[in-house]
């Protein structure tokens, strides 16, 4: 699901569950995604050049890729498309799935997500599908339909639709929700 092109791989990702892995795990149904497009892609982290900070957007599809924001907020991507493509998803917000206790909104917004996911920068080059790793991918359902609008919060390729989401679902964070 991951290794194929972001845009691609945002779409599909849309209705599939991650899985916070411990003593207390968490299954969030996954809502709201954003495609970034590596170093052809203003907007994106990759759009700079290869840093330490952002080498595992450039690792194999599935690699964590967690940054702090605003002095405040961790955000969640996982790197898409093949190792060295420097393609990512970055999860923009999900439901809490099998009474876990937690209210219907407590995973809308990358924010509010990583909190409940227990995910920092500690966890970024982490890869979902290692056999210790904190979070891991497990097939769900695609809603019966994906709608796609403009990235949110963003300046740079502002026009761009690489935002993909349920329309259904009350997570979903705020911004445009222009259907196709």
């Amino acid at each position: 699901m991951l290794a194929q092109p972001a845009e691609a791989a945002a779409r599909a990702l849309v209705g599939q569950v991650l899985v916070r892995r411990g003593r207390r795990p968490l299954r969030v149904r996954i809502v709201e995604t954003e495609a970034y497009l590596g170093e052809a892609d203003p907007a994106a982290h990759a759009f700079r050049g290869r840093t330490p900070r952002t080498e595992p957007i450039w690792g194999p599809p599935g690699t964590l890729y967690v940054y702090f924001v605003y002095g405040m907020h961790h955000c969640l991507n996982l790197s898409a498309d093949r190792e060295g493509v420097p393609g990512c998803v970055l999860i923009r917000a999900g439901e809490p799935l099998d009474g876990s206790g937690l209210p219907p909104l407590s995973c809308r917004g990358p924010g509010r997500l990583c909190r409940r996911l227990r995910l920092t920068t500690r966890h970024s080059g982490r890869h979902l599908f290692e056999p210790r790793a904190p979070l891991t991918l497990r097939e769900g359902t695609a809603p019966p339909r994906i709608a796609v609008s403009r990235r949110v919060g963003i300046r740079r390729a502002a026009e761009r639709r690489l935002r993909f989401f349920d329309p259904e679902s009350l997570a979903v964070s705020a911004g445009p929700r222009l259907l196709v």
